[in-house]
């Protein structure tokens, strides 16, 4: 859980980085650099390290696309608005999560029928000391209205809500590439095997709905995910949609919620 990111260039201008714990893309081009996530707040330097890695050094960092609003996708989001200027885009509906108007994510609560496990609890700790309970609300976040073009590459929303309520994962026609966000993983360190999979029912909002919406990405056209955790997958949309949903996990019961909350115990982790 130390290890410092990786880049992985996957086409003229496209470059996926698997970070300590989360994932990101950089995107460059027509003189200015875009990003799908920005990984955990304490990522920051990380991923204006890969921003040069991928070829944007001393570009605008001017748009950033957003899968989902939680702490380790949206870290340095609003870091990015406040160096950068750049713009948030997220799902109508996932906007009050990004703006952290309400916390649609997992939290120590939630986590505590499962610390036992050793790998649940070293995520945990490594969530906390990146930055997984600091405040990541982005203040101004805009609606994403449909494809747009970012840094010289189309990208296409596809709407997979269940993970959370207006999670989004972004085709790249051009670079023939999907990135799934938490729709689709490839590994994650709280679970043991690696390969296309959900992550464990304990994290979704709705873990029904996130199995029916592996269904939007089946048939995206492209031939390489870039997943919000774990290594990219050279393979078939379809293929990969396949085998995730043989992967899922059963839910893990979570206790009830006390009636003075400590607050601390419910900040969302990631």
């Amino acid at each position: 859980m130390t290890r410092a990111m990786t880049t992985h260039p996957v086409a003229e201008g496209v470059t996926f980085v698997e970070g300590p714990a989360s994932n990101w893309t950089v995107l460059v081009g027509d003189g200015e650099v875009a990003l799908i996530d920005t990984g955990y707040p304490n990522d920051y330097a990380l991923v204006e390290e890969s921003i040069a890695a991928a070829g944007g050094a001393g570009l605008p960092v001017t748009t950033v696309l957003i899968t989902h609003g939680h702490s380790d996708h949206i870290g340095c989001a609003g870091a990015m608005a406040r160096v950068h200027g750049a713009r948030v885009f997220a799902h109508d509906a996932e906007i009050p999560n990004v703006r952290r108007d309400i916390v649609e994510q997992i939290t120590l609560l939630d986590l505590l029928p499962s610390l036992w496990r050793p790998r649940v609890i070293r995520w945990a700790m490594h969530a906390i000391r990146s930055g997984g309970l600091d405040n990541v609300g982005v203040e101004e976040v805009r609606p994403l209205d449909g494809p747009l073009t970012v840094a010289g590459h189309r990208v296409v929303p596809i709407p997979t809500s269940g993970h959370t309520r207006g999670h989004t994962a972004f085709l790249l026609p051009d670079a023939a590439a999907l990135a799934t966000g938490d729709a689709l993983i490839t590994a994650h360190p709280t679970v043991p095997d690696a390969g296309p999979q959900l992550l464990p029912d304990m994290f979704h909002a709705d873990p029904h709905r996130a199995v029916v919406a592996l269904g939007a990405l089946a048939s995206a056209q492209a031939s390489v995910l870039l997943p919000g955790h774990g290594p990219l997958l050279r393979t078939d949309p379809f293929d990969a949609v396949d085998a995730a949903r043989l992967s899922r996990l059963p839910d893990v019961p979570r206790p009830p919620i006390p009636t003075q909350p400590l607050v601390w115990w419910r900040a969302g982790l990631g």
